[in-house]
């Protein structure tokens, strides 16, 4: 396997899809934009498949026929190639609408049944691997709200499609090897799985979303090889049909990059006027924790907590439109957890929305709240605080 996860973890690290001038998508649940020239495109097999396939089969001993079978009538998706494609010139990024579509009513309600339903697999799960079950929930709601939404899409023509006819985009050489090497993790997959003939087609051809993630969790076919878990130990893995698979997967996944038990996600800004103004300075977009969270509390950008000085941060900026035709900004502190869930969509929205979706499935948190301000609370190192202990919302009395 050539496939360095750290560009697609779990989800497909793809760019977001705009439907209009102030939304911004992410995985199954995108929508088209207008792009008729793909749309006219006529499907098709590209020619460079053939010695793909010969090449699978000579590097993992599977039968050139069998392959030869399973894409015999494989082809290329355009409303797919138009779904990767970057936002338009000019294009906002809005927080606020981004965090209202992944947190509202029904994902909520979703989420609350979820949790019940689910809860003493979920309280094990988190006692096992110290991922909160809250955020455990809160990444299944974000992504297919709980399996209602897994995506229409055959993994296997998509991951073709991405892997052979990728638009024509700066990136483009890039994106086409990381999904050609997603589509040999997939026929790996299923070869595994079944290699019947009809049983290694079925799963090939799977439905997913337009960037060829899988079940409930989302999963890219390298990070079901690398990190999904039998979590209901009947012997396979199945994140479509199975909530233990994909619960125990979303925390396996978190823990294996780098998730810190009892260390919070993010930390709100200190309560002044001043702390904006010094977070912008340091905001750089990068998912990456250069700062030390001592440095910012001398800054007077968060107040005292009770981790260490030199514990790893990040400034996170998530924008939005203003008023006067400007853009107003929401600055956080993430902390490792961020970056944990960044590793999962490598996005500052989706992350934030994990962590916000959190707290309002424990009820602390509004639904429609878009800057709530919560104390920073002191995180002991000696004692962990895991949250899970609590009941979830729905069993509060």
């Amino acid at each position: 396997m050539v496939l360095t996860v750290s560009f697609l973890s779990a989800c497909a690290n793809l760019p977001s899809i705009p439907t209009s001038s102030t939304t911004e998508n992410t995985g199954s649940n995108s929508q088209p934009n207008s792009q008729p020239n793909l749309i006219a495109e006529a499907e098709e097999k590209p020619e460079s498949l053939k010695p793909f396939l010969e090449q699978l089969a000579l590097r993992h001993h599977i039968p050139l026929a069998d392959l030869q079978n399973a894409f015999q009538d494989a082809k290329t998706i355009p409303s797919v190639k138009k779904l990767v494609l970057p936002p338009p010139p000019g294009f906002q990024k809005n927080w606020k609408v981004y965090r209202s579509r992944f947190i509202e009513p029904r994902r909520f309600a979703a989420g609350q049944q979820f949790w019940k339903k689910h809860q003493d697999f979920i309280q094990k799960t988190s006692d096992k691997t110290g991922i909160p079950g809250e955020i455990i929930v809160s990444i299944i709601g974000v992504e297919t709200i709980y399996g209602r939404n897994m995506g229409s899409f055959s993994v296997r023509d998509t991951l073709l499609t991405l892997g052979f006819s990728y638009p024509e985009t700066p990136n483009k050489k890039t994106r086409e090897t990381l999904f050609k090497n997603q589509l040999e993790d997939l026929v790996l997959l299923c070869w595994k799985e079944n290699s019947k003939a009809v049983a290694f087609k079925k799963c090939l051809t799977q439905s997913g979303s337009y960037a060829g993630a899988i079940g409930l969790p989302q999963f890219m076919p390298g990070s079901i090889l690398r990190f999904a878990v039998d979590g209901d130990q009947d012997g396979k893995i199945d994140l479509r049909n199975s909530p233990e698979d994909a619960i125990a997967s979303v925390a396996n996944f978190l823990k294996e990059h780098g998730w810190v038990n009892g260390e919070p996600v993010y930390f709100d800004l200190k309560d002044d006027d001043d702390a904006p103004v010094s977070a912008k300075q340091l905001a750089d977009g990068a998912p990456v924790a250069k700062l030390q969270l001592g440095d910012l509390v001398t800054k007077n950008i968060i107040d005292k907590t009770e981790l260490p000085d030199d514990t790893p941060s990040l400034i996170v900026d998530l924008p939005s439109p203003g008023n006067d035709g400007g853009t107003e900004v929401r600055y956080v502190v993430g902390l490792r957890n961020f970056i944990a869930v960044c590793e999962y969509n490598r996005s500052f929205f989706y992350a934030q929305s994990v962590a916000e979706f959190a707290e309002v499935l424990r009820g602390e948190m509004p639904i429609n709240e878009t800057s709530a301000k919560k104390k920073n609370k002191p995180t002991k190192k000696s004692k962990p605080k895991n949250k899970t202990k609590k009941k979830p919302a729905t069993q509060a009395t």
